[in-house]
């Protein structure tokens, strides 16, 4: 019976540390940063350059403090700054456009705005404290967590038609403690036609569109120290080639978008983007399966901490798992090893004051899995599973070298769950989840827990 819908309703806890802030006074100054940061959002750092004139502003700005500046102009203008102890520096010279300067240290820096001789120019700073501008990394890091983390069921050969995949791994650094709450849903043309009872047949043949989708929400931190609100959305759409039937080739395109509450003194984050790429599913041998895929695309509106307001960053995909599934006894060894890795770079010319380099998100994952169906009667059974592995998160290809191994020391974390699953052959079942993770070196252990619901909408 093929699958229709795929609705699944997961609850999870989890333990996590967060150090506070001494009541909502000092939450908001740390949100606000310092008060030329305050001012300079209030547009007090606004500037206007006449005809052939300059104009200039002071700010004291502590360090990590990000200035974006939107400069206005018919013709020509140039935007500089100097330090108490750094020599002038060009941060933009040419035609309209946005800048950004993250402050390298505490100190009162002095910004100049030239016009060229036939034009008047304008600028309108806004200031990003060091606390929101690491909210908006975190997000950031939390966003590319979840894509590098996992993929769409839909690009697996070995798909199963009425059972959701297992509990996938999160780590802290993703939710900063607690595990999501998410809805996913999934169907295919071919599906959609044997629901309507469309023909007498309904093969899906050698070429199938399909669409998947999932909504994840979670608990973080906020700038005030409060409990507050994120969610994670992710949308693909893709098309299915079977070469054989070992080889499935296919491309999709997805569309994501991440948003967090972080308090009054943060307001609300947001970022999305898109990605478009080739995928494929090869099965070797019996219970051996390869699944790879690579995708580029564009990440925007980036908050205004990370780039530029308006700007987008170029972002990069790759991830492959190698699977295989073995009988033994009775029971089923599924070992696997994947690496997935998902990078952004901003569209920035960097500067001395703030470079535009690549932020990567990656893993290596080693997990076997171990499970055995036992049948209660002819409908109905039950199936427990165990799996115990590890894997290694890096935020650089490069750290994945032998040489950089021995000289730095690995982010090696261990991960262990179990599980039991009570369900109707061919129809829908339910699943109860639970696992530990161990954090960084001075992080707290991640404990989790989950119940999910897989109900095919055509039974």
């Amino acid at each position: 019976m093929q699958q229709i819908v795929l609705a699944r309703l997961l609850l999870g806890v989890a333990c996590c540390s967060a150090a506070l802030l001494s009541g909502a006074e000092t939450a908001t100054a740390a949100a606000e940063g310092s008060a030329a940061c305050a001012s300079a959002s209030r547009g007090g750092l606004d500037m206007r350059a006449t005809a052939g004139g300059y104009a200039s502003r002071e700010a004291a700005l502590d360090e990590g403090e990000t200035l974006t500046l939107n400069i206005t102009s018919q013709g020509r203008a140039a935007i500089s700054v100097a330090g108490a102890s750094a020599d002038t520096e060009i941060l933009h010279s040419g035609r309209a456009s946005s800048v950004t300067f993250v402050a390298p240290r505490s100190a009162s820096f002095l910004f100049r705005l030239d016009a060229d001789a036939e034009t008047p120019a304008t600028v309108a700073v806004t200031c990003t404290s060091l606390a929101k501008a690491n909210a908006e990394r975190a997000l950031l890091d939390r966003r590319k967590a979840f894509l590098a983390g996992r993929d769409p069921d839909r690009i697996r050969i070995d798909r199963p038609r009425t059972e959701a995949k297992a509990l996938d791994s999160m780590t802290r650094s993703e939710v900063d403690g607690e595990l999501p709450r998410e809805v996913t849903a999934s169907v295919s043309m071919s599906e959609l036609a044997a629901a309507m009872n469309v023909g007498a047949k309904h093969d899906p043949g050698i070429l199938d569109f399909w669409f998947e989708g999932r909504y994840t929400s979670y608990d973080t931190v906020g700038l005030d120290s409060r409990q507050t609100d994120g969610n994670f959305s992710v949308m693909y759409l893709g098309s299915k080639y079977m070469l054989g039937p070992d080889i499935m080739l296919g491309y999709m395109a997805q569309f994501d978008q991440a948003g967090e509450y972080t308090g009054p003194g943060g307001g609300r984050l947001a970022a999305s983007g898109w990605m478009a790429g080739p995928y494929m599913s090869v099965r070797f041998g019996p219970g051996i399966i390869f699944d790879g895929r690579a995708a580029w695309g564009v990440a925007g509106n980036l908050p205004p901490g990370v780039a530029l307001g308006t700007a987008s960053a170029d972002r990069s995909l790759v991830r492959g798992t190698l699977r295989g599934t073995r009988q033994v006894g009775g029971w089923t060894v599924a070992p696997s090893v994947g690496l997935s890795y998902v990078e952004d770079t901003p569209s920035l010319t960097g500067t001395s004051f703030s470079e535009a380099t690549p932020a990567g998100t990656g893993r290596l994952d080693v997990l076997p899995e171990v499970k055995r169906r036992f049948d209660l009667n002819s409908s109905t059974y039950i199936e427990p599973r165990v799996a115990a592995g590890g894997f290694l998160s890096f935020d650089d290809m490069s750290r994945l070298g032998a040489e950089a191994m021995v000289s730095q020391s690995p982010d090696l974390h261990w991960k262990a769950e179990a599980g039991v699953a009570v369900g109707v052959k061919d129809s829908m079942n339910l699943e109860a989840t639970g696992g530990v993770e161990t954090g960084a070196a001075e992080a707290p252990d991640t404990w989790s827990g989950r119940l999910q619901l897989n109900v095919p909408l055509n039974k």
